[in-house]
């Protein structure tokens, strides 16, 4: 209830508008006032003398030469981006600044991302039609940076300017062993669709299948068997794909290469077997599956599985 007669006399004001006050003089107001403004000082917009204002410009030169730093010559440094310098001005000034000698379209910047690209990178980018020879390195081949990073269209791109797909880099490794260690499938069956070695080899002896088990890629070892790769290829040291599926202790691995027709008798120049470096392993459940599976495949026949299919 009292709400409502609140709300009632707020609504009755309203309606009545502005009520004057009371008691009050009109003509002592007035004089007043009048004494009051008689007491300010008046607006001065002109300049006055008293004190010294700069130009606006002369500001903005003084704080962009402590920023920019600028040279002995008294030159002034142009800013780094154009927007800066044609900010709140015309059409007029904005043509006349590109027409200067400030803005140069094709100048190089020193600073930047770009100091840490390298020298052939560096020419890359400079050049829309790359030449490759001398983009190419020692220390580094597009291709392989390419096949590694799993970059399909660029390595598509590069291959399509005739670069060497079987380019070795100082380590003997190909942009196909770069693409299997990084796990890059559709890489690795590009490379070999176009004419990539799949029977090449590093300077330690490994062929393409000793990299695909050490990566664990199980499509590219059945990759590499539809291309013939040898799985019983020894390196330097007499490692078998095999033995390094058992050091690694991948049951998968291990069942697809005996299925694959891996032999398991083959012994390495330490005259160790893959069933010997599983005593080596120590006793835990994936050793005991491994020893399972190598005891399960009978050995294999004089002439591969493999062989017999290439017949």
């Amino acid at each position: 209830m009292a709400q409502q007669l609140e709300f009632g006399c707020r609504v009755e004001k309203k309606r009545q508008g502005l009520v004057p006050i009371r008691n009050v003089n009109l003509q002592k107001y007035l004089k007043y006032k009048e004494a009051k403004l008689a007491q300010l000082n008046p607006v001065v917009l002109d300049k006055p003398s008293s004190f010294s204002v700069k130009e606006e410009e002369e500001d903005e030169e003084e704080s962009m030469e402590a920023a920019m730093n600028l040279s002995s010559s008294g030159e002034r440094v142009a800013p780094k981006n154009p927007r800066w310098a044609v900010y709140g001005k015309g059409f007029d000034d904005v043509a006349q600044f590109f027409n200067s000698e400030n803005y140069q379209l094709d100048k190089k910047k020193s600073g930047g991302a770009r100091k840490l690209f390298t020298k052939e990178e560096k020419f890359m980018l400079n050049r829309r039609v790359p030449d490759l020879a001398v983009a190419t390195s020692g220390k580094w081949l597009p291709l392989h940076t390419f096949a590694a990073s799993g970059e399909f269209y660029l390595v598509d791109a590069l291959l399509k300017h005739n670069f060497d797909i079987n380019a070795v880099d100082k380590n003997g490794l190909t942009a196909i062993h770069k693409a299997i260690i990084g796990k890059k499938q559709a890489i690795t069956n590009y490379l070999l669709r176009e004419s990539a070695n799949p029977f090449v080899r590093d300077e330690d002896g490994a062929t393409l299948m000793h990299y695909a088990v050490y990566a664990a890629s199980t499509p590219t070892i059945k990759l590499l068997l539809l291309y013939n790769v040898d799985i019983n290829l020894q390196d330097n040291d007499g490692w078998t794909p095999l033995h390094l599926a058992v050091q690694a202790r991948r049951t998968d691995i291990v069942k697809l290469l005996l299925i694959r027709g891996a032999d398991k008798m083959l012994k390495n120049k330490d005259g160790l077997t893959p069933l010997d470096l599983c005593l080596y392993s120590g006793r835990d459940t994936r050793t005991y599956e491994v020893i399972k599976l190598l005891k399960q495949f009978p050995k294999p026949r004089s002439t591969p599985t493999l062989s017999n299919n290439e017949k």
